[in-house]
């Protein structure tokens, strides 16, 4: 009996000791900033935290090839209804790419609404920058549709930064309808200057 009480006794204190350990690694809550939407467009940043379609025009990129500006009326072609978007377009080899952007997913993103390549395709609950409140370290899923074809979006927040002004740098993937991943990248955006870094793992 004294032997079944010691081995009772190790048993709790051995748990005691794991149950510590794993309140000692386990990270405190990330902070919470406002991400604004002047982040993405490069326009200036306010002090508030209202989210408004603000007026964009900048040539941004390394080799100065990509342009936002906005906003502009846009109406989707299978709704009939007229959203604000911004224009973002990139020089390349294969000719100029458009693609427009809204404020999608309740307040929580930029995404894509439309897209020039593919013969030109109207996305559904886009999200390609994080918009609003959130946290470091946070991930976020959402679903949406490419062309009618389904797709699953994350993103997760990798630097953030205590201020408005403050660059942002996130994680974004994309899956396809059977959970493949297609796209996994790494984007960082910068005060007055939109998107100042891509790395993009190849997949």
């Amino acid at each position: 009996m004294l032997e079944t009480n010691s081995v009772v006794r190790a048993m709790k204190k051995l748990l005691l000791i794991v149950v510590l350990g794993l309140l000692w690694i386990i990270p405190v809550s990330a902070d919470e900033r406002f991400i604004p939407l002047e982040l993405f467009t490069g326009g200036e940043i306010r002090e508030d935290t209202e989210i408004k379609f603000t007026n964009a025009n900048l040539i941004f990129g390394e080799k100065k090839r990509k342009k936002i500006v906005g906003p502009e009326d846009w109406k989707n072609p299978q709704t009939g209804k007229t959203i604000k978007v911004y224009k973002r377009t990139r020089k390349g080899q294969s000719g100029l790419k458009t693609q427009l952007f809204s404020v999608t997913n309740d307040g929580q993103c930029i995404g894509r609404v439309w897209d020039s390549r593919r013969g030109g395709r109207v996305i559904k609950n886009g999200c390609k920058f994080p918009l609003g409140v959130w946290k470091e370290g946070e991930t976020r899923s959402f679903k949406g549709a490419s062309g009618g074809k389904p797709r699953k979006i994350e993103l997760t927040i990798l630097k953030l930064g205590k201020k408005q002004k403050d660059k942002v740098k996130f994680n974004w993937k994309l899956y396809d309808g059977s959970g493949k991943l297609m796209d996994d990248n790494d984007y960082t955006f910068s005060p007055g200057k939109a998107m100042t870094k891509l790395n993009d793992k190849k997949l």
